[in-house]
């Protein structure tokens, strides 16, 4: 028997927590029903924020579970169908001029990649390509959104142990958001997994987070060289050099940067996420005063 899950419409990221809420519920509803066939309903649905629609794509590739959709208005499926919600885009193997077809949309198909797999850099070039063509991306920007999108990719791949990674991003109004996920170890399963900083982390995932946000990376490597302090950086650029904002929920821990300043909390068990999901909003356009140099070692 199939059961029915109403999808709440979730239009706006005006406060993130709420965005998670509505995420999670839809998580625990669907995890506590045994059949192995769900069927979410979108009735009344216009338009899904990517900040929840993405995660909520990335749960569905992963649950395990047959997941159907129904009850979409006409534009809605037609989105869906292009951003590949249902069937998540695998990017392994993908030729140069493959997504052309989005070149003039507000947004790239959520894609997965093999974290460890060898053409990831490719993937990397190929997504980034679209995304300033369609975004028309001023050329001072070019730099700092693949800057952004190599570090947010690498790091997945060096420290998740996921055997794939996802991303997705879209245009809305001013800003490109970009969500990028994985369902590998957490950040606090990454300093666990290398033994590393367990002596001032604890069990505190929150603690996990909020290192991992400075530059304590798993890796030993020299100080410039390393992911963890790349994030860092990246981070800041994000929120304190082109007034964006950035979210990180891994596990347990909640991460969150923007113009109000840095929370990180450890949140109830009912909303952990057994992997990393980052949330990034990006201005398209930067102020005069930026300078990306700023921002990097």
């Amino acid at each position: 028997m199939t059961k029915n899950i109403f999808i709440p419409n979730v239009s706006r990221d005006d406060r993130i927590g709420s965005v998670f809420n509505s995420l999670f519920t839809i998580i625990r509803e669907s995890e506590s029903i045994e059949a192995e066939t769900l069927n979410w309903d979108f009735k009344n649905d216009l338009f899904l924020h990517p900040f929840f629609l993405a995660p909520l794509a990335i749960y569905k590739d992963i649950c395990n579970k047959e997941v159907r959709c129904s009850n979409m208005e006409p534009e809605l499926e037609k989105y869906f169908t292009n951003i590949c919600f249902k069937e998540i885009y695998d990017a392994s193997g993908i030729k140069s001029g493959e997504l052309n077809k989005y070149l003039e949309k507000s947004y790239i198909p959520i894609v997965k990649f093999k974290c460890k797999g060898t053409d990831i850099n490719r993937i990397q070039e190929i997504l980034q390509r679209v995304i300033e063509r369609q975004s028309r991306v001023d050329k001072n920007m070019r730099t700092p959104i693949s800057h952004l999108l190599s570090e947010l990719v690498d790091n997945i791949g060096e420290h998740s142990g996921s055997e794939y990674g996802y991303i997705f991003c879209q245009r809305v109004k001013r800003d490109l958001l970009i969500v990028i996920g994985d369902s590998g170890r957490t950040i606090y399963g990454s300093y666990v997994n290398t033994k590393k900083y367990l002596d001032i982390i604890g069990l505190d995932e929150a603690f996990a987070i909020k290192i991992a946000n400075e530059g304590y990376s798993t890796k030993d490597r020299p100080e410039a060289e390393n992911r963890g302090y790349g994030i860092s950086k990246s981070r800041e650029m994000v929120v304190d050099g082109l007034g964006g904002a950035f979210f990180m929920l891994s596990g347990t821990a909640f991460y969150r940067h923007n113009e109000q300043g840095i929370n990180i909390v450890n949140i109830p068990e009912a909303y952990r996420w057994n992997g990393t999901i980052i949330l990034v909003r990006i201005p398209l356009k930067a102020s005069q005063d930026f300078n990306f140099y700023h921002f990097v070692e």
